[in-house]
């Protein structure tokens, strides 16, 4: 027969694994939710309305593009809480020539899809280039001389 410390020993026992027992339960409850609140996340991905579409790679609709990308993200942070997601979000709004450089970054697995300002300094240095140079091919279709005189008209481009 068990001795009353023993019993009291067994009883110290069984109440300390229900309070771990208690724990685990607890803790799994938050995973669940935040299992259940990363999956809605993913489902509730829908493609932002920008009233000039999806972007393309056209070097002058770059900066629009990137500002609408930062508002939305911005005030939906709940649905894009990893660097991940608000990559995969960016990507789904691509098309043409943007879409073309990002499927091997996608295909590849690259790093810089788990990496958002690495992966949206290299989307800038690619597209954001071409806007500036899209920019000053513009104005030296439309420079001219006018009457100012030659030297003064040099001296704008020192």
């Amino acid at each position: 027969m068990a001795t009353a410390k023993q019993v009291q020993e067994l009883l110290t026992a069984v109440h300390n694994l229900t309070q771990e027992l208690q724990t685990v339960k607890t803790e799994s409850g938050v995973l669940k939710q935040r299992m259940d609140s990363q999956e809605r996340a993913c489902t509730e991905l829908t493609p932002m309305s920008l009233a000039s579409g999806k972007y393309d790679g056209s070097p002058h609709k770059f900066k629009e593009f990137m500002e609408a990308c930062i508002i939305y993200l911005t005030f939906r942070p709940q649905t894009f809480a990893s660097d991940h997601a608000c990559i995969a979000f960016l990507i789904s709004n691509l098309t043409g020539n943007a879409l073309a450089w990002a499927t091997p970054l996608v295909t590849s697995a690259s790093p810089l899809l788990q990496d958002y300002s690495g992966f949206t300094a290299q989307f800038k240095e690619t597209f954001e280039r071409q806007e500036i140079a899209f920019v000053a091919s513009e104005q030296l279709l439309v420079i001219h001389q006018g009457n100012v005189d030659l030297l003064s008209y040099i001296s704008r481009f020192k």
